[in-house]
């Protein structure tokens, strides 16, 4: 089961993504916030720890008595989710800005996927869909304009969560168990394809030649990578 927390003022549009959301039996809301300051609240008391993945919308009001809203209230609530608590889950940023400015900023705060709230009604479905896979962390959204998802080319939290804890021979049923992944089979095939994003085109070369296996050349580039 992947529990969700969603932060988003619009209760109307929560609800109603709530309930879509939970026709799928693996996905559970626990909870639904609107503001800043109770955003906050919940996730420096611990919130988060029962949490796998945060929905969380770009421009909320600062409280719950301020109906005007902040543009940037979103990301320092992802700021402190990712880097303040050093969450691993999966964070989707949900906007009605079509900026392709205010995605990139999102992403480089640490998110994983950004959704334009108002896509056209005959995209509603396929939206719902790309975002059920998104919070299973099998594909990393963003949206409309740019289809319904900017794809991050570099490693996402979760993913580098992963390769720390293969670097520390962590076992697959391991792995899977601490990151909710559904099987070891679904962690190791998540982890392939982390590892064609680690090496560069002269490393897939040279592993023909070397003999060296794809996993080990990857976890001596992230090794690399974390100064170990």
């Amino acid at each position: 089961m992947t529990r969700l927390l969603i932060i988003e003022d619009d209760k109307d549009f929560a609800d109603i993504l709530k309930e879509c959301l939970e026709e799928d039996e693996d996905l559970e809301i626990t909870g639904i916030i609107g503001d800043e300051e109770s955003a906050m609240s919940f996730i420096k008391g611990g919130g988060l720890a029962s949490i796998h993945c945060v929905l969380a919308d770009l421009q909320l009001p600062k409280n719950k008595s301020e109906t005007r809203v902040s543009s940037s209230a979103g990301l320092r609530i992802l700021e402190e989710i990712r880097h303040g608590q050093s969450f691993y889950g999966t964070i989707i940023i949900m906007t009605s800005s079509k900026s392709p400015e205010d995605g990139q900023r999102a992403l480089a705060a640490g998110c994983d996927g950004y959704l334009c709230k108002h896509a056209p009604v005959g995209d509603i479905p396929s939206m719902l869909e790309e975002l059920k896979l998104a919070i299973k962390g099998n594909v990393m959204i963003v949206s409309s304009e740019m289809r319904h998802v900017f794809f991050r080319d570099d490693v996402s939290a979760k993913e580098a969560r992963l390769m720390d804890l293969l670097s520390e021979d962590k076992s697959w049923p391991e792995i899977a168990q601490e990151l909710n992944y559904k099987t070891p089979k679904a962690a190791a095939n998540i982890a392939d394809r982390i590892y064609d994003k680690l090496l560069s085109e002269l490393d897939k070369q040279n592993l023909d030649a070397s003999g060296i296996k794809k996993r080990q050349r990857a976890l001596e580039i992230w090794r690399s990578r974390r100064g170990k």
